[in-house]
C-alpha cells in the first residue's frame, strides 16, 4: 500500500514539474557587477530573432527608452530612474537561434544618494527586472 502511495506521489510531482517550465537563469557581467536575470523560454521564443550582420536590431534605442519609461511608470519605486548605460547581448544558450536582448543599468537619485538597478529588455520590448548578485564573502 505504501509503495503504491509513493509511486502515485512521484508520478504527481513529475507531472507538475514537467507542466510548469522553470525560467532560464542568465548571469551577466556589467562593469564590476554580476547581474542575474530570470526569463521564461516562451518569452525568449516570442522575441524576434536578430543577426547583427542583418542591420539594426528589431528594438531600436528609441523604442528601448519608451519601453523602459513605461515600465518605470508602472513601478513607482523606480519612477525617477534614468538610463545610465546599456549593452546589447546575445542570450546565453540561444546564440544559434539569434536571440538578443539589452542589459540596462539604471540610476535612481533619492535623498542625495544614487542607487543602481538593472533591467533586461527583449527584442519585443518585454522588460524584465534583473538582480545584482551580492558580493561573496570569504
Amino acid at each position: 500500500m505504501l509503495s503504491k502511495l509513493v509511486i502515485g506521489l512521484v508520478f504527481l510531482v513529475s507531472q507538475t514539474v514537467s507542466a510548469s517550465p522553470f525560467p532560464q537563469v542568465l548571469i551577466e557581467s556589467f562593469d564590476d557587477a554580476k547581474v542575474v536575470i530570470y526569463v521564461n523560454e516562451s518569452d525568449i521564443s516570442n522575441a524576434p530573432k536578430w543577426q547583427p550582420s542583418d542591420g539594426a536590431p528589431p528594438l531600436s534605442v528609441k523604442n528601448l527608452i519608451r519601453d523602459i519609461k513605461k515600465w518605470n511608470t508602472s513601478n513607482p519605486e523606480f519612477a525617477n530612474s534614468t538610463i545610465n548605460e546599456f549593452e546589447l547581448k546575445p542570450i546565453v544558450h540561444h546564440e544559434k537561434q539569434n536571440r538578443w536582448y539589452y542589459l540596462v543599468e539604471m540610476k535612481t537619485n533619492k535623498n542625495g544618494s544614487s542607487n543602481t538597478h538593472y533591467l533586461a529588455v527583449l527584442m519585443n520590448g518585454k522588460v524584465l527586472a534583473a538582480v545584482k548578485e551580492p558580493a561573496s564573502y570569504k
